[in-house]
């Protein structure tokens, strides 16, 4: 017969509130734009996603250098400068809180510590995390799991421990993982694996949440198995909502869903790829083939990414002359006029503030799903005249780089709605929502 220590025992661990993945009851937090994209600041969008896709097109090319790909995917974030959108999260005990930018295509969290010889100045964006206030700071060993999910290229062992130097163009982040107590919205989280950044070249940012595939992101460590939210419109005021766990669940009778698909050629990698398999521009379903926007036959780059770090939508060089011959055909009636001041390829002249009809956008993909974008996210307005009126309309889609080997659906073809990515099931789902209701 069991001991009654024995029986103690079990009875307190089975009454001890822990964390399992398949338990976990799911939580929420909030999402702030670090940019508003108005008229006039398109130039800007677009070359922040230029530094963005050097290093996402490096990243999916890159076969077989798994030891590369997290930190590739670190340096496309930081080189876009403040991203996309930031996410408060909350460090330590007594909880510290952190605008971190959220980042689909990496894994890595990390944020600012002490001492910090180069850092981005206080107080903003945040404060310096400082572990000796911290009753929860733990430094990891070498050995452990986490130490070993860290590119090889980057990691390195030393007297403080596991220390990681990424290193890049603009910007790097230099310092040592550890352990914290982690609070997301209302939910705190134990010993979450986290980069304690002491050295920080990259201005206006105070670190990244890392919500990728590896084992590093925040969804891998709280084992969610799934995450979605809902991007308001780039014009509306206010916060979007990020949901984890059991509360990420789309019940609209307009949903639609596609599996998410893995580069075979990539033994790691962070990005979510989806298979578009065709477009509709207003009436004329494009000649697109199953192998337009597939992952190329040798295995070198090719696929299509669903983004929060790109602002536009970009498509492959041979995918956009389509997009862009089909709109030119069906808007012949409106005046062209050069849109290289405004960085963008496609842009027509209005006339007196006149909004005019555009071609209905429809994205197609595997197992059915159809996306009809909304005018505004692939459409807008990027000049106005003396009186505030719109004066110029472009094309918010541009053809990927010479550099750029992948299409990307950005941020601003995912507002308005309401995106679920389920890692446990391996599909993306979207429907349209009023995101104040989600």
């Amino acid at each position: 017969m069991a001991s009654t220590a024995a029986i103690l025992a079990l009875t307190i661990l089975l009454l001890s509130p822990i964390t399992l993945a398949g338990d976990l009851h799911g939580f929420r937090a909030t999402l702030t734009p670090i940019h508003q994209l108005s008229p006039g600041k398109h130039s800007a969008a677009v070359r922040r996603d230029s530094h963005r896709h050097a290093f996402l097109s490096y990243a999916a090319t890159a076969v077989g250098k798994a030891t590369t790909n997290s930190s590739v995917s670190v340096q496309a974030q930081l080189e876009n400068g403040a991203g996309a959108y930031n996410m408060n999260l909350s460090v330590g005990t007594p909880p510290l809180s952190f605008p971190l930018i959220v980042d689909t295509g990496s894994d890595l969290i990390w944020t600012q510590c002490a001492p910090c010889t180069n850092c981005f100045p206080e107080p903003s964006p945040a404060p310096v995390l400082q572990p000796a206030s911290s009753s929860t700071f733990s430094k990891l060993p070498c050995n452990s799991a986490f130490c070993q999910s860290l590119p090889t290229s980057a990691r390195a062992c030393n007297a403080t421990g596991c220390v990681y130097d990424y290193r890049y163009g603009l910007g790097y982040t230099a310092g040592y993982l550890a352990t914290e107590t982690l609070t997301v919205g209302d939910d705190t989280f134990s010993k979450v694996a986290f980069g304690c950044s002491t050295e920080n070249g990259v201005d206006n940012s105070s670190g990244i949440v890392g919500l990728g595939r590896g084992p590093l992101s925040l969804v891998s460590q709280l084992g969610v198995g799934r995450f979605s939210y809902c991007l308001r419109s780039s014009m509306a005021a206010g916060a979007s909502p990020i949901l984890f766990g059991s509360m990420a669940k789309l019940t609209d009778a307009e949903v639609q869903s596609t599996p998410l698909l893995k580069n075979p050629s990539l033994r790691r990698s962070s990005h979510y790829y989806v298979n578009l398999t065709g477009i509709t521009v207003g009436s004329t379903d494009l000649p697109v083939t199953s192998s337009t926007f597939a992952f190329t036959r040798t295995g070198i780059g090719g696929g299509t990414i669903v983004d929060s770090g790109t602002t536009l939508t970009y498509l492959i060089k041979e995918g956009y002359a389509m997009v862009k011959r089909a709109f030119l055909s069906q808007m012949a009636n409106l005046t062209r006029v050069n849109g290289a001041r405004f960085d963008l390829d496609l842009c027509f002249r209005t006339s007196g503030g006149e909004v005019p009809a555009v071609p209905r956008l429809v994205l197609r993909f595997a197992g059915g799903a159809e996306y009809a974008v909304p005018r505004e996210s692939y459409f807008g307005a990027v000049a106005v005249d003396s009186r505030g009126r719109v004066a110029v309309e472009c094309l918010l889609v541009l053809p990927a780089s010479e550099d750029l080997s992948i299409s990307i659906i950005g941020n601003m073809m995912q507002m308005d709605m309401h995106v679920l990515y389920d890692l446990d099931g391996e599909m993306f789902s979207f429907a349209p929502a009023d995101c104040t209701k989600v």
